[in-house]
């Protein structure tokens, strides 16, 4: 669901026109910061542009913020930049005299208050340590991704460096701490955390091959195995509904008066398509007996997908009340052009709201789906081409042509839920 109207954008602030990055600062580290409040022009007018330049602002005042607390940095960052400049400037035997005298004198009074932060400060001036962030959006320039995938890794690399603010810090060790609380204190599925981690030994080989670091370690490399699930925590992956968990999930959008909600549900319980799927639905792919999927995740996806007798008429109905040309019609865009994003949102309020948690997922319908079909005794080569999955095995991944439409027709009839007080037909 989009932005309420009137609703200030997370982090931004407009002052006669131009974007402002802003960050409150919490109330006990704010006369140790030196102020309440972060604030910065984004220099622009565009919303769209600021939704984009906030974030490594605001990640760098979060770091800073998480800096002080830990008492891993703080404001002597700033003057042991400056110092590192000159350090850096210096003559061998100059160098030698600050160290000496100067620097030696300075970290000593640090570390009467704060034994990290003076470790911290002389790491900074003798170019032993960076800001985690510092070279982030160059390397995020020269990545070749799509825009979408680009805002993704921006954000998990933020998430390292609030956690890490510099580089000195982040070891094998404390890396393997961080992924278990990430999983067993904040939550998190082992996909996430991969994806996380994937994203931190990208940037991290980038600041090592451009000479930003001297370590050759892999801190991120194998932290979560695919193969140790008692270790990892598989239990926090998704899971599938049950069939009468779908059913709930149709009375409450029915309670809630959702009426594109429950019809996404609808498609998605007999169909087994993907949100993304059925969000791009264009009414030229929906014909008398099937959908048509095209430009899916992968070229098994790209595939005809038999239309249920029970999503006959709820099909039609979708068809007529169309707009915009799409199946689901009224369904707004993203920055990316997803128009599953904002559905998507109100699905996880809903079924959070009736005490699903975050392993169950939209997705889960879909494996609500697969799992009624193998329990239907279809076999799995023909619930592979209704669901889009690649087929595993040389002779039907790769010589066979597809199940036919009417074995798919048939073996989608035999999905079954229980009865439900609720029409199928629509919300109203």
């Amino acid at each position: 669901m989009g932005k309420a109207c009137g609703e200030m954008p997370r982090y931004l602030e407009k002052r006669r026109r131009v974007w402002y990055a802003v960050l409150d600062v919490p109330k006990a580290l704010r006369e140790h910061i030196g102020t309440k409040r972060f604030i910065k022009s984004l220099k622009t007018e565009s919303l769209t542009d600021a939704e984009r330049l906030v974030l490594p602002v605001v990640a760098k005042w979060k770091a800073k913020i998480e800096a002080v607390r830990t008492g891993s940095d703080g404001p002597l960052h700033d003057l042991a930049e400056e110092w590192r400049e000159d350090f850096a400037n210096a003559s061998s035997i100059e160098r030698e005299l600050i160290y000496d005298d100067v620097l030696k004198e300075k970290v000593e009074k640090i570390g009467k208050d704060s034994p990290a932060q003076a470790k911290a400060f002389k790491l900074v001036v003798t170019n032993q340590t960076l800001r985690t962030d510092a070279h982030l959006e160059k390397w995020l320039s020269g990545l070749s991704n799509a825009p979408k995938t680009i805002d993704m890794k921006r954000t998990e690399l933020q998430r390292l460096a609030d956690k890490f603010p510099l580089t000195h810090q982040i070891d094998r060790r404390s890396v393997q701490r961080w992924a278990h609380e990430l999983l067993h204190e904040k939550g998190y599925s082992t996909s996430s955390i991969r994806k996380t981690f994937s994203a931190c030994r990208g940037y991290w080989n980038y600041l090592f091959l451009d000479g930003h670091l001297d370590r050759e370690d892999q801190p991120f490399q194998d932290v979560i195995q695919r193969t140790s699930k008692a270790k990892v925590g598989l239990r926090r992956g998704e899971k599938s509904f049950e069939p009468e968990d779908v059913v709930k999930l149709l009375i409450e959008a029915k309670r809630n008066d959702d009426e594109v909600l429950f019809d996404l549900i609808q498609l998605a319980m007999w169909t087994g398509c993907r949100i993304e799927e059925l969000c791009s639905l264009k009414l030229n792919s929906v014909k008398k007996d099937r959908l048509v999927i095209i430009d899916a995740k992968s070229e098994a996806g790209n595939r005809e997908v038999p239309i249920h007798t029970q999503l006959v008429p709820i099909v039609e109905r979708l068809r007529q009340l169309s707009t915009d040309g799409y199946l689901l019609t009224g369904l707004t865009f993203n920055k990316f052009g997803d128009r599953s994003n904002a559905i998507g949102k109100r699905f996880g309020r809903l079924k959070s709201g009736l005490g699903f948690g975050i392993e169950h997922v939209f997705h889960s319908i879909r494996k609500n789906v697969a799992t009624l079909l193998e329990n239907a005794h279809v076999p799995e080569g023909i619930s592979s081409d209704i669901l889009g999955h690649k087929k595993q095995t040389l002779t039907y991944g790769l010589y066979s042509g597809g199940a036919h439409f009417k074995n798919k027709q048939d073996a989608l009839e035999r999905l079954r839920y229980p009865t439900f007080p609720v029409s199928t037909e629509h919300c109203r």
